[in-house]
C-alpha cells in the first residue's frame, strides 16, 4: 500500500471517525450533563495525554532511529561490495574473475531481486546467500603469495565480515517490525485519548468539532509516522538501493576495461 494511501486511512479516517463519535455522544447525552464533567474530565485528560504522549513520542523515535540505522547498514553493505572489488583486483587473474563475478552475481540479485521484497531468502541455495558463499569459498580457499596480497587479503576478510553482518541485518530488519501488542496499545491508547475529549459539554458544536478533530489529526499524524517508518525496506519512503546501483555500474565499468578470461568459472545464476 503507498504512502498516500496508508495516510488517507490513518489521518482522515481516523480523524473523521472521532467526530463523527463525538457527534454521537452529543446526540445521545445531554450539553448539561457534559458539562457536568469538566472539572473531573480535565484531570484525567491531562494524566491520560501525558502518558499516551509520552508512549507516542517514544515509538516514533525508536521507529525512526532504527530506519536511519538500516540506511547505514544499506551504505555500509553497498560500500563492502565496492571495497571487497576493488581489493579483489591485486589477486591473480582466476580467483580474481572468480571473486568478481560473485560480486556481481551479489549485486545484481541484491537490486533485481531481494531488495523491498517482503521475504529475502535466508536459504542457502538461493538468492544473495548463493554468491555471498561463493564470496567466502572464493577468499577462503585462496593463500596469499606476496606481502601485498597479504595486506589486501586481511582487509578482504574484514570487509566480507562487515558484508555478511549488513546483510544479515538487512534480512532480520525486513522480516521483523513493531509488535501486534505494541500495536494494540498505541491504538488502544489513542482511541482513548480521543474519546476523552467528549466528555466536555462545548456550547459551540462547531468548536467542540475543531478541537476534537485537531486532537485526533495530531495523534494520527504520528501514528502515520510509525506506519511508514515501520519498516524501512517497504512502502514508498523505503530505503533505494542506490549505493548498489552505482556498485553495478562500477563493477560493469571495470569488467569492460578488464575483461574476464574465457577459462574463468560460469557465472552463477
Amino acid at each position: 500500500m503507498s504512502a498516500w494511501a496508508v495516510g488517507f486511512l490513518v489521518v482522515v479516517g481516523g480523524t473523521l471517525s472521532s467526530v463523527l463519535g463525538m457527534l454521537w455522544v452529543r446526540k445521545k447525552i445531554h450539553l448539561s450533563s457534559l458539562e457536568s464533567h469538566h472539572e473531573v474530565a480535565g484531570y484525567f485528560l491531562s494524566v491520560i495525554g501525558t502518558l499516551y504522549a509520552v508512549l507516542l513520542g517514544l515509538i516514533v523515535v525508536d521507529v525512526q532511529s532504527k530506519y536511519q540505522q538500516a540506511q547505514i547498514m544499506a551504505e555500509t553493505e553497498a560500500n563492502a561490495v565496492a571495497d571487497l572489488f576493488l581489493l579483489g583486483q591485486v589477486l591473480p587473474q582466476e580467483p580474481r574473475a572468480k571473486l568478481s563475478r560473485s560480486i556481481e552475481s551479489y549485486v545484481n540479485v541484491v537490486v533485481k531481486n531481494e531488495w523491498g521484497s517482503d521475504l529475502p531468502s535466508t536459504s542457502f541455495t538461493d538468492g544473495s546467500v548463493v554468491p555471498l558463499r561463493h564470496i567466502w569459498q572464493t577468499i577462503g580457499t585462496y593463500e596469499p603469495l606476496s606481502n601485498r596480497e597479504q595486506a589486501c587479503y586481511s582487509s578482504m576478510l574484514s570487509t566480507l565480515g562487515q558484508l555478511a553482518d549488513a546483510r544479515r541485518f538487512r534480512v532480520v530488519t525486513t522480516r521483523g517490525g513493531i509488535s501486534p501488542v505494541l500495536w494494540g496499545v498505541l491504538i488502544a491508547g489513542g482511541i482513548s485519548t480521543v474519546v476523552f475529549t467528549y466528555f466536555f459539554g462545548v456550547k459551540n458544536v462547531f468548536a467542540h468539532v475543531a478541537m476534537t478533530a485537531l486532537v485526533a489529526l495530531c495523534l494520527s499524524l504520528n501514528v502515520m509516522l510509525v506506519v511508514l517508518f515501520s519498516n524501512p525496506y517497504k512502502g514508498d519512503l523505503k530505503i533505494q538501493p542506490d549505493g548498489f546501483r552505482y556498485d553495478q555500474k562500477m563493477i560493469e565499468t571495470i569488467i569492460k576495461e578488464n575483461p574476464y578470461p574465457p577459462q574463468a568459472a560460469p557465472a552463477l545464476k
